[in-house]
């Protein structure tokens, strides 16, 4: 018996882009409508701010030590992550403009931390603060469950992106934002690299 994941149909490039819009607009979606519900306004704490725009670009730095120590690494949970994001988004970036991967990047950068750290972690502080950071997290890394290991590795960066929010006496919203958005972008280039790598020593005469 053996750990492999199993393969999964390739999506048409339509398909790919339509359905990661439709996923990450109804966390938005998700985000406003029970921030209304709970009387918490989910971009409350979002403010534009070169400066914090470059603190969240700076902040990006430690998830990118992170990302090339899990591509370079031989352990066999971590292989399997790269060989699934190679084969299931490998063949769709290797489709995308640049413009269409900047676009996923904003995409999952300014929706999801709308709805984690937005809403869910600023609605339960007001309860309970080491809730807020738990609950908030682990939601984070269960909508990232592609593997228990990768989920794990989602809810440390999750914590990561909650604390550049919890250490600033001015919270900004748009420093995770950034940071999310910025690894996202080098993350899906990484592994469009690693796509057409493989696809080229594949394609060598042996």
């Amino acid at each position: 018996m053996t750990n492999e994941l199993p393969p999964r149909p390739t999506l048409t490039l339509l398909q790919f882009l339509t359905g990661a819009g439709l996923f990450e607009g109804a966390l938005l979606l998700v985000a406003f409508a029970l921030g209304f519900v709970v009387d918490v306004h989910p971009t409350a704490e979002l403010v534009w701010s070169w400066q914090d725009f470059g603190i969240g670009l700076l902040a990006t730095v430690p998830m990118l030590f992170l990302l090339a120590a899990c591509f370079l690494s031989n352990a066999n949970g971590l292989r399997q992550i790269r060989e699934f994001l190679r084969e299931t988004l490998g063949p769709l970036l290797d489709r995308c403009r640049i413009v269409d991967i900047l676009f996923l990047a904003l995409l999952a950068g300014i929706c999801e931390e709308v709805l984690f750290r937005g809403l869910l972690y600023q609605w339960i502080r007001a309860w309970n603060p080491t809730l807020a950071i738990m609950v908030c997290n682990l939601l984070f890394a269960l909508a990232h469950s592609i593997t228990p290991l990768y989920a794990m590795l989602a809810g440390f960066i999750g914590l990561y992106l909650t604390a550049l929010m919890t250490v600033d006496s001015t919270p900004n919203l748009l420093i995770p934002i950034t940071a999310h958005a910025a690894y996202d972008f080098v993350a899906f280039l990484v592994i469009l690299w690693d796509y057409r790598r493989t696809a080229d020593e594949s394609s060598r005469p042996s």
